[in-house]
């Protein structure tokens, strides 16, 4: 098929060329109609009678004319074809456009969300999220280049792989030809590079997909994200650190030359020390933070190899264990504290790098564990089981056939790609995103599976319908055979008057749960009967521009719910819950479970393993 560019027709005056394209724009002057043609390389006036009137934004075109040169008055310096013209001697409608469902020609900012997710193939027309997906290429593609000239090969790791305890929930697959079995989707590909640098590889990277069952935040997508996953061997945390600021800092000059990183050399600050002084790990160092053109990156370092082991840590060990580990079970720790992994296991640095900018975290890493009796030992300390440690034999017996010290990092493409273009949340940089509630743009999954396929699977769904949360909220703990008390009362509307009624419970064990919406999604909180919400902190911690109290209108209308019987199990009512940290001063809580004259109390704890809330830190 013959066809021509729109930024060729600069150098092609005179000649007759076919251009195919969509229609960008349509107008009428002192008689004469104009089309703006739009394909990939830009936009072209197109000049002719009154056969354009017929066309309608968006329509899909084949138009052929004559190249020529514009009069020096209607140059438009705004496109890249703005000293020419095509004039029309015929066209060809190859594909008619209905009215788009929203305007296109705007940054999209103040359009509905879910409605530009729901078109989201529409929505890429947009010359911002055209421009973002471009620039996405331009990076991974830059990556590619500089690290091949280092010495790296870039290796596929399965996505097909083995659930292990690792950090966040899996994702699983049954499995059609071991019926009963499960893949899981790869949290990372840490078990796989760390294998490949056993097998010699020495030099590894991937632009790797990952999969993670986690709630969404505005720097963090559900379900599925895109990482430079890099291993190396016979390295140290010096090298490591200092390949990914040469890269990044060429990648901005190269890429992104409006933007100035300051300062340089990136500083190299401790944990402990970022703590104290800005009482975040992922400070924001601009000199203005006001402006996207400053780039401020650090690295932090010297993080403790663990952290005590909370309610939260269910995928860590037994649960039961008293430590957990800041980073994930294969960081090294600190030569010089090998020692105290059996004295003092708090007091021991992990070989831990995270990448900071802005105030995102961008990257982590770390130097890992590559001997068999240093790891079993972590895997000790966590609580794992024996049933868990089996679970990572292939790594242990992997470690007896001479191993490479070696270590790593993962930046995240999307997050760096959010900070670099100062958009707002991950999925402006994100072809086909999820939303807050985990559905896919466009094609709308998960869905149902046929009958056929749960049979070729042996699998089941058992499907239950609730007439209430309340209804929901029993069953839950039931089920999952969750000791509680449950208070049959007049109707209470306050937590002061809970309290009173209940009689054997102090105002703080209340669980007081509030609907907030944070920028266009609604969330649930939980805090302390007896504790304000501090709403300041929240907008932080999710990195909200907007965060406020629900209206009682607009609690009904998303819950069905009145104020005051709102239950802290968001999950029953499709919300995510977020868990002040004071909630946890409780070995017990209680709350109004979806009613005003029906309590609840459970322990803490289980009410942590159940609902599996976001707990809100600093």
């Amino acid at each position: 098929m013959e066809r021509t560019l729109t930024e060729a027709t600069v150098k092609q005056i005179g000649q007759t060329v076919t251009l195919m394209g969509w229609v960008n724009a349509l107008r009428t002057h002192g008689g004469v109609n104009f089309i703006d043609l739009r394909d990939r390389t830009g936009v072209v006036q197109v000049v002719g009678g009154r056969e354009l009137k017929t066309l309608h934004p968006e329509d899909v075109v084949a138009v052929t004319g004559e190249v020529v040169k514009r009069d020096p008055t209607a140059f438009n310096p705004k496109i890249n074809t703005g000293e020419v013209e095509v004039k029309l001697a015929t066209f060809e409608v190859l594909s008619p456009a209905q009215t788009l469902p929203f305007p296109i020609d705007t940054d999209g900012r103040d359009i509905d969300e879910d409605l530009r997710l729901k078109y989201r193939y529409l929505d890429i027309r947009r010359p911002r999220l055209t421009k973002n997906l471009r620039l996405r290429f331009a990076v991974t593609q830059f990556i590619r280049h500089y690290l091949a000239q280092e010495g790296f090969v870039e290796v596929e790791t399965p996505i097909l792989t083995k659930t292990t305890p690792e950090g966040a929930r899996d994702f699983i697959v049954p499995s059609r030809l071991q019926p009963g079995l499960f893949y899981a989707l790869p949290q990372s590909p840490q078990q796989y590079k760390q294998l490949l640098m056993v097998a010699g590889l020495e030099r590894y990277f991937q632009i790797a997909r990952c999969f993670r069952d986690e709630d969404p935040r505005k720097d963090r997508a559900y379900g599925e994200f895109t990482q430079l996953d890099m291993e190396l061997s016979f390295t140290d945390q010096a090298e490591i650190l200092q390949l990914i600021e040469t890269m990044f800092t060429q990648l901005v000059k190269d890429i992104f030359p409006a933007k100035h990183i300051s300062p340089q050399p990136w500083p190299k600050l401790s944990h402990g020390e970022v703590i104290q002084k800005y009482g975040t790990d992922k400070p924001d160092l601009r000199q203005d933070q006001s402006n996207p053109d400053e780039l401020a990156f650090a690295w932090i370092i010297d993080f403790p190899l663990f952290t005590e082991q909370s309610d939260t840590d269910y995928f860590h060990g037994s649960g039961q264990a008293k430590f957990a580990p800041s980073h994930h079970m294969f960081t090294a720790p600190h030569p010089d504290d090998i020692p105290l992994l059996d004295t003092d296991p708090t007091k021991v640095r992990g070989l831990q790098h995270d990448l900071v900018l802005n105030g995102f975290e961008v990257g982590g890493g770390s130097i890992r564990i590559h001997q068999r009796q240093i790891q079993e030992k972590v895997f000790d300390l966590i609580g794992f089981t024996q049933e868990q440690k089996a679970q990572f034999e292939h790594m242990l017996t992997a470690f007896t056939y001479g191993v490479p010290p070696h270590g790593g990092i993962a930046p995240g493409i999307d997050r760096l790609l959010m900070v670099l273009l100062a958009e707002p949340n991950l999925r402006e940089v994100i072809a086909f995103p999820t939303t807050a509630s985990g559905r896919t743009a466009v094609v709308e999954a998960p869905s149902a599976a046929t009958t056929d396929q749960l049979a070729e699977l042996n699998l089941e769904v058992k499907s239950r319908s609730y007439t209430s949360p309340y209804e929901h909220i029993l069953d839950l703990l039931k089920t999952h055979q969750i000791k509680y008390q449950l208070y049959e009362h007049e109707p209470v509307y306050t937590s002061e008057d809970a309290m009173k009624i209940r009689g054997d419970v102090s105002l703080h064990q209340g669980a007081k749960a509030l609907i907030l919406q944070a920028d266009k999604d609604f969330i649930l909180l939980v805090v302390p009967g007896d504790c304000r919400a501090d709403l300041d902190q929240l907008r932080t911690f999710l990195k909200a521009k907007r965060l406020v109290l629900a209206s009682k209108d607009s609690v009904l209308k998303k819950t069905g719910l009145a104020v005051g019987a709102i239950p802290p199990f968001g999950s029953t009512l499709g919300l995510i819950t977020y868990v002040d940290p004071r909630l946890a001063d409780n070995q017990a809580i209680v709350f109004n479970a979806g009613r005003h004259d029906r309590s609840v109390k459970l322990a803490y704890r289980d009410f942590i393993k159940l609902e599996k809330p976001v707990i809100i830190t600093a």
